[in-house]
């Protein structure tokens, strides 16, 4: 028995040495995102800073003073910033979020962030990572994760992080929250609950200082710590002189905070034998990991690229495709809409089927607009159709359609259910017209035809009756407006 607890603490102690020896490929080098001199003027002259009392070696209270691993984050971070930090104790983690939230304290060193602490902290960048393990008793079967937990009791601190993941991802597991890391591991130990869930950093402090050998690591826990400084809202202007702060730390900084409180002690073994193939592995195991991690991030920065291409490809289409439709709905002359939208717009099976529908139709027609074009060419006779449909798109309602069918001619899709209406608003353009002076030296003039959408009507009837309107004006001399004589 005392053999397999000495291979036990000396699997404990070579996994932790795993991990510190990664520890460098996963800091967090953040780039400071402003100047010290934009730090926001309202800075107190003494920043006051919370911790978790119970959570070595990460951080803790011993006789009222701050120790473990943040410890040392805190006293780098000061040097560097030149901020005057001053430690407030609180009695647990709990107090610590709630003192947080009130604003009594300004900064906490060592947290994760998670969406509800968003909403009372802004967070710097990650300058910590640490795995998160699945710990039961010996007799437990191995378990890959929490998809694997089934109807197993799993306790977690009271304020954690992981509490709101398990929310989110696991609401049906079993939670058992405790007060701290401590009080979980002793929940399994004591059978009150199966699972403890926490880092394993602090499980092998714990598991050596209550002498837990009958426990074990029985998997992974997802996601990983990603730790961070944070402060309250007001002092979010702090956040750039943090992260610069925390860049400046070398890898050397953080192996010798991490050395320091780790405390990873060597048992004495007698077995050497077993001790150095156990090395060997892990050595093998490093290098593995070391290859993958770099083989990722390179896979990570090729998909970035490509993903920005492709964003950017896209972007390109959806630009284009506006483009084409609006080319294929539009005349390039005038902008108005052509005449393949209105015939859309007028296919036989288009009816009016209730008196809402129901609307008024008026074609005119620009007079001699050959002989304008003869005396002064093509290109002024554009001019004329795009003063005119200028002139047009004043004078028609927000809800009217106006575009051009062809040559000289215009259409206007009129809300206007009363033909009198209709005709007001073809005199209005008329007047309008001949009060214009157009780009060539000459009176411009317009002939009007109007026909009312009757009930059951297909679109292309009535714009028949309101071309027949229009050949009469023509006919009557020009410069007129006619009505269809076939409405009910």
């Amino acid at each position: 028995m005392k053999a397999l607890n000495r291979i036990a603490a000396l699997t404990y102690n070579v996994l932790l040495l795993a991990c510190l020896y990664l520890m460098p490929y996963q800091q967090a080098h953040s780039t400071p995102e402003g100047d010290d001199a934009q730090t926001i003027s309202r800075t107190p002259s003494v920043i006051t800073y919370c911790i978790d009392p119970d959570w070595l070696p990460y951080e803790a209270i011993e006789q009222g003073q701050h120790i473990g691993m943040s410890s040392g984050y805190v006293q780098r971070l000061a040097e560097r910033s030149g901020l005057n930090l001053q430690f407030k104790p609180t009695q647990s983690w709990r107090e610590t979020l709630r003192l947080l939230r009130e604003g009594s304290c300004h900064l906490s060193p060592m947290l994760n962030k998670s969406p509800q602490r968003q909403t009372f902290l802004a967070f710097s960048d990650v300058y910590f990572y640490a795995p998160n393990v699945l710990v039961s008793r010996r007799s437990e079967p191995f378990l890959q994760g929490f998809e694997q937990v089934g109807e197993r009791r799993v306790a977690i601190p009271r304020g954690y992080r992981l509490l709101e993941y398990l929310e989110r991802h696991f609401p049906t597991l079993n939670v058992v929250e405790v007060e701290s890391e401590k009080a979980g591991l002793m929940a399994v130990a004591e059978g009150e609950a199966e699972i403890f869930v926490g880092s394993l950093y602090s499980v092998n402090a714990y598991v050596q200082q209550q002498a837990l050998l009958d426990l074990k690591i029985n998997g992974w826990a997802w996601p990983q710590d990603e730790l961070r400084m944070a402060v309250i809202p007001s002092l979010a202007g702090l956040l750039p002189k943090i992260n610069k702060a925390l860049s400046e730390l070398s890898e050397a900084d953080h192996l010798a905070i991490q050395k320091k409180w780790n405390n990873i002690r060597v048992i004495e073994n007698h077995n050497y034998t077993l001790a150095w193939q156990l090395a060997f592995f892990t050595l093998v195991i490093i290098g593995l990991l070391a290859s993958w991690n770099l083989l990722i991030r390179r896979y990570n920065r090729k998909l970035e690229v490509k993903n920005s291409q492709l964003e950017a490809l896209k972007a390109e289409l959806e630009d284009s495709n506006k483009e084409l439709e609006f080319l294929s709905n539009h005349d390039p002359l005038t902008k108005l809409y052509n005449r393949h939208f209105f015939s859309a717009h007028l296919k036989p099976d288009n009816r009016s089927n209730s008196a809402e529908q129901r609307c008024s139709l008026i074609l005119l027609d620009i007079d001699h607009f050959k002989e304008i074009n003869d005396q002064y060419g093509h290109n002024s006779g554009d001019s004329v159709l795009q003063e005119l449909s200028s002139i047009l798109c004043q004078c028609v309602r927000e809800q009217d359609v106006v575009g051009r069918w062809g040559g000289e001619e215009f259409v206007i899709l009129s809300q206007q259910d009363c033909l009198d209406d209709a005709y007001e608003l073809a005199k209005r353009i008329a007047g309008r017209i001949r009060a214009t002076t157009f780009s060539v030296d000459k009176p411009v003039t317009c002939s009007f035809g109007i026909a009312r959408l009757q009930a059951g009507e297909a679109m292309t009837n009535c714009f028949e009756r309101a071309d027949k309107a229009l050949y009469r004006a023509k006919k009557q001399g020009r410069d007129c407006i006619c009505i269809d004589d076939e409405q009910e």
